[in-house]
């Protein structure tokens, strides 16, 4: 079975466990989700660097979408948890690597788009989420990135 479609699979049946009130399930699977794109990661590079085609959808994009997509459903079921401090560090943890990876990828990388998109979406999340919560320490809350010297 494909990795996305691994991934789809796995997703289902953690969006069923959550519907139904299953959260302990969900979160598994949510984990199990991110664990599989996470492990896929130098397959999807790879392949990427090998086939680049300019304007072409890239399947390391759709990868960070997923793995996005897995860590947001994970961050929502430690919230129905009233698991606050784990629900803003998985955000945090996932916005850290995210905004590591765009640093590191060159600036005409197809991924560069998604990153930047789900960096986005993950700083959202991450925003909402420490509004709800009862009151955090600062440094689980809301990361401060530098600010860069120059304008990009």
């Amino acid at each position: 079975m494909d990795t996305i479609e691994h991934w789809k699979h796995i997703i289902r049946q953690a969006n069923s466990a959550f519907a139904h009130d299953h959260y302990v399930l969900a979160a598994d699977l949510y984990q199990q989700a991110a664990v599989l794109l996470t492990q896929a990661w130098q397959e999807y590079e790879a392949r990427s660097a090998d086939n680049f085609i300019p304007g072409a959808p890239d399947g390391t994009a759709l990868l960070i979408i997923c793995l996005s997509i897995s860590v947001q459903n994970l961050a929502e079921t430690y919230a129905r948890q009233q698991r606050w401090r784990r629900c803003l560090a998985t955000l945090n943890r996932a916005l850290q690597q995210v905004l590591q990876l765009q640093a590191q990828l060159p600036a005409t990388h197809p991924a560069n788009v998604a990153l930047l998109r789900e960096s986005c979406s993950l700083r959202r999340e991450l925003c909402r989420f420490s509004q709800l919560a009862p009151a955090m320490p600062a440094e689980i809350t809301l990361p401060v990135r530098p600010t860069a010297a120059t304008l990009h």
